[in-house]
C-alpha cells in the first residue's frame, strides 16, 4: 500500500468550491508567456480562484493567508493580467499602505511595458502615486488605491482585490463590498498575513472563521499558518508556513535574519502567519500587553500559592503556581495538565513544600469532592465571590504591569482567548469555560488570589524521603 505524503508546499488548511478550472489553466499559461511564472502552489490558487460552475465563478469570495514575501503579489499580478487583457474586467486593487498599492501598479506596468502587444492596447493610464490606473482600448480598467471609509464608493467593478487584508476596518469593508453587488460575475479577493496585535482585523478574522466552519459555500480559502503553540524557532514550522522557502525561491536564511531582529509577536504574525487566539466578542487581554509581561527567567521567591482547576467533564486537571518575586512583582506560571482528576490530591501531597501558603480550589468545582483528606492536603476552598475577585485581580495585575509570566503557551492560550461571564448578579465576572485554554487561566487566577489571601487553610503534605524537590519546595 502506497502512503501519500503531504507536499511541502501544501496549505495547512484550504477549502475550494468545486468547478471547472479551464479558465484558471489559461490564466497560468498566459502569465508564464508574459514573464510571470508561478510556482505550483501559486498556480493551484489561481486555478481555484477562477473555477467556474453554472456560468459564474464557483467562489464569489476568496482568501489567502501566507507569510510576507512569499509571492502573494505574483498571484495577484497573474490574475490582474488575465482579468484585464482576456476577461475585459473592471478591477479595483486596494491596499492598506500607499507603498503597497503603488508597488502592485509598478509590477503590472512593468509587465505591460515589456511587451509591445500589451503596451499597444493601453488607451490611457496614470502613474500618479495613490491614483494609478490602466485603461485598455476595450474599456477594461484597473485602478490602484489605498483604503478608506469612502474608497470605492460609486464604483461598479468585476474584481475587488483587498491586499493587506489583515488590516481591514469594518468601515472600509462597508465602503468596498457594494462595488461588486451589481455585477453578475463579481469576485472579491482578500490576501494577507495573520494579523498582529496592532491590526484592525475583525473582517479578515471573521472571514477565516467562515471558511473553517464552512459557513459560506462560495468562499475559497487557502492558508499557510502555524498553530498557536508551535515552536517559533522550529525550522520545520518555518518551511511548512512559508511555501516560497519550501520551493527554494526564498532562502531559509531570510527567515533566520527576521527571527534575529523582529519582536516575537511580529515574527509570529508576519513570518509564521500564526493567529493569536481571540475570544468571540471583545478581547479581554491585549496580546502586545501580555507579550510585554514575559520574563522567561521569572521565579517566585515568597508567598507561593497553587491554583488547581478542572472542567465539569473531569477529563483533565491543571495546576498553576503564583508567588511574589524578589522585586515585589507577582509571578504566575502554568505547571502541568494531566488527564483525569483523581491523581491530583496525591500529586499535590507529593510535591508541596513548606513555602506554599495555599492550595486554592473552587468549592463548587469538579475538584472539591476529591479525597483531599486522605492525601493529607488541606485546600483553601473559595466560593463565587472569591472566584470573581480572583478573575478581577488577574485582570488588574496585567493592566497595572504588576505581573510577570514565562511566556508559556498553555497559559498564554487561555489568557489571549479569555471570555468573561457575569457573576454575582452582573456585579462581577468570572472566566467562561467555553473559551480555549480557560482551565489554565482559572487555575492561574486562583493561584494569584492565594498569594495575597487572608487566613488561608494551611496546606500540608506527606513528609517522606520520596517527596520530589521542585520549585514548590
Amino acid at each position: 500500500m502506497r502512503t501519500r505524503t503531504r507536499p511541502a508546499t501544501a496549505p495547512t488548511f484550504s477549502r475550494v468550491p468545486d468547478g471547472s478550472d479551464l479558465t484558471g489553466r489559461d490564466c497560468v499559461e498566459l502569465a508564464a508567456a508574459y514573464g510571470v511564472p508561478l510556482d505550483g502552489w501559486q498556480a493551484d490558487i489561481v486555478r481555484g480562484i477562477l473555477r467556474e460552475s453554472d456560468g459564474t465563478w464557483s467562489a464569489s469570495q476568496a482568501g489567502v493567508v501566507v507569510a510576507r514575501q512569499s509571492g502573494k503579489g505574483q498571484i495577484l499580478l497573474a490574475l490582474e493580467l488575465f482579468g484585464l487583457f482576456e476577461l475585459g474586467e473592471q478591477i479595483l486593487h486596494t491596499a492598506h499602505a500607499v507603498k503597497t498599492s503603488s508597488d502592485a501598479f509598478r509590477r503590472l506596468w512593468s509587465v505591460i511595458q515589456s511587451d509591445a502587444d500589451l503596451a499597444g492596447r493601453v488607451r490611457r493610464h496614470s502613474q500618479m502615486i495613490g491614483a494609478e490606473y490602466v485603461e485598455l482600448d476595450t474599456g477594461a480598467r484597473i485602478a490602484f488605491t489605498t483604503r478608506s471609509a469612502s474608497a470605492g464608493r460609486g464604483l461598479t467593478i468585476d474584481r475587488l482585490i483587498v491586499d493587506e487584508a489583515e488590516d481591514l476596518p469594518a468601515a472600509e469593508v462597508g465602503a468596498l463590498q457594494p462595488t461588486v453587488y451589481s455585477r453578475p460575475r463579481a469576485q472579491s479577493l482578500f490576501f494577507g498575513t495573520a494579523p498582529g496585535p496592532t491590526h484592525d482585523s475583525e473582517a479578515f478574522t471573521t472571514m477565516r472563521k467562515s471558511a473553517r466552519d464552512g459557513l459560506n459555500s462560495r468562499l475559497a480559502w487557502w492558508e499557510w499558518c502555524a498553530e498557536w503553540g508551535d515552536d517559533i524557532d522550529d525550522h520545520d514550522v518555518w518551511i511548512r508556513t512559508n511555501p516560497a522557502v519550501a520551493t527554494g525561491r526564498v532562502p531559509l536564511q531570510a527567515i533566520i535574519d527576521d527571527r534575529a531582529v523582529l519582536p516575537p509577536d511580529t515574527f509570529r504574525a508576519e513570518r509564521l502567519s500564526m493567529w493569536v487566539p481571540r475570544a468571540a466578542g471583545d478581547q479581554v487581554f491585549d496580546a502586545s500587553v501580555w507579550e510585554a509581561l514575559t520574563d522567561p527567567s521569572s521565579v517566585p521567591a515568597a508567598d507561593l500559592a497553587i491554583g488547581v482547576d478542572a472542567g465539569p467533564s473531569r477529563d483533565a486537571a491543571t495546576v498553576c503556581v503564583a508567588g511574589r518575586r524578589k522585586d515585589g512583582r507577582l509571578h504566575v506560571e502554568w505547571y502541568m495538565t494531566a488527564p483525569g482528576v483523581t491523581w491530583l490530591p496525591g500529586w499535590i501531597a507529593g510535591h508541596i513544600g513548606p513555602r506554599v501558603r495555599a492550595v486554592v480550589i473552587d468549592e463548587r468545582g469538579a475538584l472539591a469532592e476529591l479525597d483531599w483528606t486522605g492525601a493529607r492536603v488541606r485546600p483553601t476552598r473559595v466560593g463565587h465571590r472569591d472566584v470573581a475577585i480572583a478573575a478581577g485581580q488577574f485582570v488588574d495585575a496585567v493592566a497595572d504591569d504588576e505581573l510577570k509570566h514565562r511566556g508559556q503557551v498553555e497559559l498564554s492560550r487561555g489568557v489571549l482567548a479569555a471570555k468573561q461571564r457575569p457573576m454575582l448578579g452582573g456585579q462581577a465576572f468570572g472566566w467562561d469555560r467555553k473559551a480555549p485554554g480557560s482551565s489554565a487561566l482559572i487555575a492561574a487566577s486562583l493561584a494569584l488570589w492565594g498569594v495575597g489571601c487572608v487566613r488561608p487553610a494551611r496546606p500540608y503534605g506527606r513528609r517522606t524521603s520520596q517527596r520530589e524537590a521542585i520549585i514548590l519546595s
